[in-house]
């Protein structure tokens, strides 16, 4: 295999494969590095389901298009989801297109393939070095972009982040995602469902320290998609934490299997049928970047002039000390944005950030984490660093203008 790229993509998220394509499609020599056997992080590999509104509240116009618009279209024409338009899609399709995708703009990619080296000179990046099943691996390229979800690259280049709230360093709780199959749909009554399990978690029967059940109907006859696991107080960067939450996450998973089965009417015959293979994380480090996106930036919808992405989710904060979640939404009918500078570390001159890391702060973060938004932060970051390449200039100096024409004329909404 060659071992020099105009650019290197860390991560194959929904935000890294777009990175990835976005770079491809502006002629850049790409290849797109992954530690699990697919695309799509989260949304495959992390079963979160399904994707958060992409709309405005309100009349509900919508805010995120581009490669998400092709995405969703993509998934309805092979099958994997009602709609053309829909939030609900079904994983295994989901990975087949974005392996189709990334192969038709002629991005190269390597699954198993886990960061573990990063090789920078002041304020240039060199190199990072893969752990493979063949050994390690050195790659160079003079542009990189981190699309880890966990800003891996920028840590491990001794760049400056945050992690958690900036209180007491405390992550959003973890959640492992599953699904119970055999639920007759037509007798579960969600209401009644939530008014026993909150008894029994004020009885202590229930240890989950969650305060509702969230389910979701899957596109499968008869399956429940649960998003109800809490795992509280570890730190999703550390290798010890990350496995205990794991195995604490799949405790709750059967605590959650058995009281429905034996107390919801519905659920009766219900079986587990799977659960995510790696537990979901909504937050963990930010980069230190040349704008720090704030709480106010979201609730006075606030447009920028460098502006990448739009933005509508509202502040959805999940205790990550224990129960209760906390709510704070977008202006009706309005949209905040997202601005380049967020995706620019202070320290390094050709990396670019994208994704759920970039410059926020703690409560900011907890609105643009979700999916739709983080693949058009990484739709952008792939055509800044192909600007980077192509202006052999610092990250931070790429024409804009041309960036956001380049994504307009590609369908995107900024």
């Amino acid at each position: 295999m060659e071992h020099n790229y105009d650019i290197i993509v860390a991560g194959g998220g929904l935000a890294g494969a777009f990175a990835a394509i976005s770079a491809a499609r502006e002629g850049m020599k790409v290849i797109l590095i992954e530690k699990n056997g697919c695309l799509g992080g989260m949304a495959t590999s992390g079963l979160v389901f399904p994707f958060m509104s992409y709309r405005e509240r309100g009349k509900g116009a919508v805010a995120n298009a581009g490669l998400f618009s092709t995405l969703l279209k993509g998934m309805h024409a092979l099958g994997g989801s009602d709609s053309d338009t829909s939030g609900a899609y079904k994983e295994e399709y989901m990975k087949l297109l974005l392996d189709r995708m990334v192969k038709e703009a002629g991005v190269k990619v390597l699954f198993h393939s886990l960061l573990s080296e990063v090789e920078r000179d002041g304020r240039t990046i060199k190199s990072i070095t893969i752990s493979t099943t063949q050994g390690n691996i050195k790659i160079t390229a003079p542009v990189f972009i981190d699309a880890t979800g966990d800003a891996d690259l920028t840590a491990f280049a001794g760049l400056e982040y945050n992690l958690g709230r900036e209180s007491d360093g405390l992550c959003q709780p973890m959640t492992l995602n599953f699904r119970l199959t055999n639920v007759d749909w037509s007798r579960y009554d969600g209401k009644a469902a939530n008014a026993l399990y909150k008894e029994y978690r004020e009885k202590g029967i229930i240890k989950n320290p969650r305060e509702d059940i969230l389910v979701f109907r899957y596109p499968v006859y008869n399956i429940m998609h649960l998003n109800t696991t809490r795992i509280v107080g570890k730190n999703p960067t550390l290798v010890e934490d990350l496995t205990e939450a794991e195995m604490t996450a799949r405790e709750q998973m059967y605590e959650m299997f058995l009281f429905l089965k034996k107390n919801i009417p519905g659920c009766e015959n219900c079986d587990i049928i799977e659960s995510a293979s790696e537990i979901g994380i909504r937050e963990s480090r930010r980069i230190v970047g040349l704008y720090t996106i704030t709480e106010e930036d979201v609730t006075k919808a606030h447009k920028h002039d460098d502006r990448i992405a739009r933005a509508t989710y509202e502040i959805d904060i999940h205790n990550p000390a224990g129960t209760g979640t906390y709510h704070c939404p977008v202006p009706e009918n309005d949209f905040y944005t997202i601005p380049y500078r967020a995706l620019i570390p202070t320290g390094a001159d050709n990396l670019i950030v994208a994704g759920r890391p970039i410059s926020s702060t703690h409560e900011a973060h907890s609105s643009f984490r979700i999916m739709p938004i983080t693949s058009c932060i990484g739709e952008a970051a792939g055509i800044a660093a192909s600007l980077v390449r192509k202006h052999d200039c610092a990250s931070k100096d790429i024409p804009v203008k041309t960036m956001q024409d380049t994504l307009v004329e590609n369908g995107a909404l900024i």
